[in-house]
């Protein structure tokens, strides 16, 4: 069936039918209300995305597409008596994403079907919309700089969310291993016994995105969050100062990080991880090995370096969702929906 999906790609894509206003309120209402379902049962991933916006382009491009930003979008989208603007602007939309000198593309599939899905995608890309769009697509913008910011989201459910996120490293760095061990080693360590424990929170725990290069912490279901703000803080100046990272630990946590290192992929993502990112299999054999050699010491070094208050200087940012009896202000930003 390779021929007939290729045409209904292509119908898709050339005869989308934007005019129907019922129907597109119709996915706009649902999709509004999915989204805000997602925040209230996920808002974790919201609250790191969200602290993370202010630190990379990527993570700022990740948060309009796929955090806060986008729930009040199609919110504000949802609300409006008149779509004849929206038509307009998914018109617009479609003649610079559906445009063949803007896309690339990749198939997955084995080795006997290679040959007939080649054939197949070069008549598809013979009938794909062409459009030289660089006049009039507003490429490039703003220049990124990357700053701190504290943002509050309230929203009527009766539990909250943080997040901290902290601009580090690339994936190529020396340091990235590190940080993404010491990741790993203070979730169970510390955080869950903190935030979980003692301050009466659902769960919570730190990451490390190499590809980002972000470092984030995150709280779910808190009744607390901004003393969870202040534990993130405290989980630093813990193990740069007052703790002594036994040799158990770190096996622990380089065996955590290797099963997920190690987690079973599928062809498609295997594919996919290079097509989007770059990143190789000696890439990512290189960068296994690399945690071999990391040590105690190498986890206080980057705590210490890229993640502490006091000696540090990299870019932070926080969020909370949740409760609007929290009643943050200050120099807080509010992102109401």
């Amino acid at each position: 069936h390779i021929e007939p999906m290729f045409k209904l790609v292509l119908e898709l894509v050339r005869e989308t039918n934007f005019d129907n206003t019922n129907r597109l309120r119709a996915l706009l209402n649902s999709l509004s209300s999915n989204m805000f379902n997602d925040v209230a049962s996920s808002g974790h991933a919201y609250a790191r995305r969200l602290a993370s916006s202010t630190l990379t382009p990527e993570m700022q491009a990740l948060e309009a597409l796929n955090g806060i930003t986008q729930v009040k979008f199609i919110s504000d989208l949802a609300r409006m008596s008149d779509l004849a603007p929206v038509v307009e602007k998914l018109k617009q939309v479609q003649n610079v994403v559906f445009n063949k000198l803007a896309m690339r593309t990749a198939i997955t599939t084995n080795a006997g079907s290679a040959d007939d899905n080649q054939t197949a995608l070069k008549r598809f890309l013979e009938d794909y919309p062409e459009k030289d769009t660089e006049a009039d697509n507003g490429a490039g913008g703003d220049k990124f700089t990357a700053s701190s910011s504290r943002f509050f989201c309230p929203l009527p459910f009766a539990t909250n969310y943080a997040g901290k996120a902290i601009r580090a490293v690339p994936y190529n760095h020396p340091d990235s291993v590190k940080l993404q061990l010491l990741a790993k080693f203070l979730t169970p360590n510390y955080l869950h016994r903190e935030i979980r424990e003692r301050n009466g929170a659902y769960g919570g725990g730190a990451g490390y995105s190499p590809l980002q290069g972000v470092f984030s912490f995150f709280s779910y279901r808190d009744p607390s969050p901004l003393e969870t703000i202040d534990t993130f803080a405290r989980s630093i100046k813990w193990v740069t100062e007052e703790h002594t990272i036994s040799e158990r630990e770190m096996n622990e946590a380089k065996l955590s990080v290797f099963g997920d290192l190690d987690s079973p992929l599928s062809v498609s993502e295997e594919g996919m991880t290079y097509f989007t990112t770059g990143v190789t299999d000696d890439m990512r054999q290189e960068r296994r090995d690399q945690f071999f050699e990391v040590t105690a010491n190498d986890l206080k070094d980057v705590a210490a370096k890229y993640l502490s208050p006091e000696t540090s200087s990299q870019p932070t940012s926080v969020a909370v969702i949740g409760e609007e009896s929290l009643a943050i202000s200050g120099d807080w930003k509010q992102v109401r929906l």
